[in-house]
């Protein structure tokens, strides 16, 4: 699949070849996760969320560190990158296994996965600068703390602490899932969206060494940024390490209305 993907986006073809994967795959990945689970105003997360998705009260907030991987002596993912990510937990009405991570802000540290994320699937990434410390690969801790940074704006501060082992079914990413992305698609020749659609992203995860803690996060609205979540009540923090294969063809693309985020536009590109 990886050759037939290089064959027609080629602005992409040398990144794409330089990962061997398999048939059905477009990346088997190593990856450390730290996650927070919480509740939010239900009220405020469906103002974040296009229709036909309905949105829960359930927020799932994430920091990955991704390695460079290999399988069965082929490398598999050749770019390490952080990837922070903020979602509202949805689900389209009456249709069975579509429930998922709708992503609402998402932040990497590499232009390679931002450019294949936000432009084949939609994900809403941006570059950003993210530090975990201590780092995941020096040995288990604890706990863990991190920050998210973008045009010199400290977004995102969080810590994870207290951390014991809990069976990996435990674990938020566990098993099959979804990452929900709304793809948009704009005009070339008008100020238009030619396309607007939910893109169902399959994710399947076999994780280990899960654990369960206590957590807090701080989350602070910069200039070109916004992450209008509202208050999260019921925090729960979670530590785990997955080998993830991310699908690369999407069973499940739906056709989108348009999306209502509140934002506050006099605070665009200002720097106080």
């Amino acid at each position: 699949m990886v050759q037939k993907q290089a064959e027609v986006c080629r602005n992409f073809e040398l990144d794409w070849l330089a990962c061997t994967q398999g048939e059905d795959e477009t990346g088997q990945i190593d990856a450390d996760y730290i996650v927070l689970r919480a509740k939010g105003d239900i009220e405020q997360l469906r103002k974040l969320v296009p229709a036909p998705l309905e949105a829960t009260d359930e927020v799932i907030i994430y920091m990955g560190w991704f390695k460079e991987t290999q399988k069965e002596g082929k490398t598999t993912w050749a770019w390490p990158f952080h990837e922070w990510g903020i979602g509202v937990v949805s689900q389209l009405p009456g249709r069975p296994e579509t429930k998922g991570n709708f992503l609402v802000q998402l932040y990497v540290d590499d232009d390679l996965v931002l450019v294949h994320g936000r432009e084949v699937w939609g994900y809403p990434k941006k570059i950003g600068d993210m530090e975990i410390t201590p780092k995941t690969t020096d040995g288990d801790s604890d706990h863990y703390e991190y920050t998210v940074a973008r045009r010199g704006t400290k977004l995102i501060s969080a810590r994870v602490e207290n951390l014991e082992p809990i069976e990996d079914s435990e674990f938020p990413f566990y098993g099959r899932t979804h990452a929900i992305c709304f793809r948009q698609v704009p005009s070339p020749d008008s100020v238009a969206v030619e396309k607007q659609q939910l893109v169902f992203v399959q994710l399947d995860f076999d994780t280990t060494d899960a654990k369960k803690g206590t957590g807090t996060i701080e989350i602070n609205d910069g200039p070109f940024d916004q992450l209008p979540i509202g208050p999260l009540t019921n925090v729960e923090a979670f530590f785990g390490r997955s080998a993830f294969n991310h699908r690369g063809i999407n069973n499940l693309v739906v056709n989108a209305e348009e999306l209502a985020r509140p934002l506050d536009v006099s605070k665009a590109g200002k720097t106080s």
